[in-house]
């Protein structure tokens, strides 16, 4: 007699070996674990989000930056945190030291969010393929409705018409014959942390 243990199930059979992550672009609920503040050696600042979905995907380094490489403000970066605030009922965000190295904004922490992800193919600095995910709309978790919907009354539409035409974007470097070392500008590779330390938005 047979005693089934298992039967098949393709959907969870993909998942292996990636570790538990989200690897593609869509919308998710997403409860935030920490909103890390980055200051890099390029002068740009960012805020460093991480955080799990419901069925257990983890997130980490979505990064906004907030402060461009000239110190002047990243109007669009600024905009992503404050719609995450919004969304999220964040009234005001404070920072503070964890440790030498670790400056975190404690609000976030905790907090549900609806996040539109567009997954970025990249290359790392060894020519080899990597992605990373990129905040495109933050919304509302319990209504799936942006900021803008819910002040104008209207009903959810806006994430399920972003999510239909969402592609991922692809930034991978060209293969040179040779390497001239050209980077991203605003956007450094990682880690290019200043252990200075960060100083707020």
């Amino acid at each position: 007699m047979n005693n089934v243990i298992f039967t098949y199930n393709e959907e969870s059979a993909l998942t292996a070996g990636q570790g538990g992550f989200i690897n593609e672009s869509g919308a998710y609920i997403i409860t935030l674990s920490e909103a890390a503040l980055k200051t890099f050696d390029t002068g740009s600042k960012a805020v460093e989000f991480s955080g799990e979905t419901e069925d257990g995907r983890k997130v980490q380094y979505l990064s906004v930056f907030t402060t461009k490489t000239d110190g002047t403000e990243s109007k669009f970066g600024v905009a992503i945190v404050q719609a995450i605030m919004g969304c999220a009922g964040i009234r005001q965000a404070t920072y503070q030291m964890k440790d030498a190295k670790n400056i975190v904004s404690p609000e976030f922490a905790g907090k549900k969010v609806g996040l539109v992800l567009q997954k970025t193919l990249t290359s790392k600095q060894d020519g080899s393929d990597s992605y990373k995910l990129e905040i495109k709309l933050p919304f509302i978790a319990s209504t799936r409705q942006t900021l803008k919907e819910k002040a104008e009354g209207k009903q959810a539409e806006t994430v399920e018409r972003m999510i239909a035409t969402l592609k991922d974007k692809d930034d991978r470097k060209k293969k040179p014959s040779g390497n001239n070392g050209a980077g991203h500008g605003d956007y450094p590779d990682y880690p290019q942390q200043d252990d200075s330390g960060f100083t707020p938005f």
